[in-house]
């Protein structure tokens, strides 16, 4: 995301229309939910159970945000004079702002919005208010409120404990995958000169909406585990 120069300023517009809940108390897996996880073994096999993560992932959504959003990316510079973190976010002009501030005229050459997408919807409407008026028909999944592992709905304890354990490998993995990859970027970039500030982490917390972070290579829908079929 970032060069020696420039960072990545992210907005993100939520429309949320509703909350979707699953009773996990209720819920009866379908025939392809529980042939998956009658296959896994006592005996720990890592690939047939990373076979498993890959194909259901490790945890089952039961409650979640659902609509639309609005995501802009920016470039901005990565150090700044700036002492002032909230005046220099307005200076974005990102499309839920105002009239740019005359305080801004600095840094309107090394600002620039490089991108637009929308979530949800009829994405081909180019308006957004008409774009609103899909989303009914449309919604996207927004923001994952609340997640059961899959090993909550295994009997057998061996089963269970060696879900646990590729789950833990997983999480330990994408951990020191993350880490290295900051410190990569950390290493290859300059120290901003003196008298200024870096600003990338106060614009993250500025810009962006707090959501949950799934460390999960793919989360299941949960449609498909109720009775009624795979698609």
């Amino acid at each position: 995301y970032f060069n020696r120069e420039e960072a990545l300023a992210l907005s993100q517009r939520v429309i949320g229309l509703y909350t979707l809940t699953l009773n996990v108390s209720t819920v009866q897996l379908n025939e392809f939910a529980r042939h998956a996880l009658s296959q896994l073994t006592t005996t720990f096999d890592s690939d047939l159970y990373e076979d498993f993560i890959n194909t259901w992932g490790t945890h089952v959504i039961t409650r979640s945000l659902v609509g639309g959003m609005i995501e802009e990316r920016a470039r901005v510079p990565r150090c700044s004079r700036v002492y002032d973190d909230a005046s220099f976010v307005h200076c974005i002009p990102f499309g839920d702002r105002g009239p740019i501030s005359s305080n801004c005229t600095y840094y309107t050459a090394q600002i620039r919005v490089i991108s637009k997408r929308l979530l949800g919807g009829n994405v081909e409407i180019a308006n957004e208010n008409e774009w609103k008026r899909t989303l009914a028909v449309g919604p996207a999944l927004l923001q994952i409120l609340e997640m059961v592992p899959w090993y909550e709905f295994i009997t057998n304890n061996a089963v269970k404990q060696n879900l646990i354990t590729i789950m833990r490998y997983r999480q330990t993995n994408f951990d020191f995958i993350q880490a290295e990859s900051a410190r990569l970027v950390d290493s290859r970039l300059q120290p901003c000169i003196s008298g200024a500030q870096t600003i990338i982490s106060s614009l993250y917390k500025s810009l962006s909406i707090p959501y949950s972070i799934l460390r999960v290579r793919w989360i299941s829908d949960t449609n498909r585990l109720l009775q009624g079929g795979k698609n």
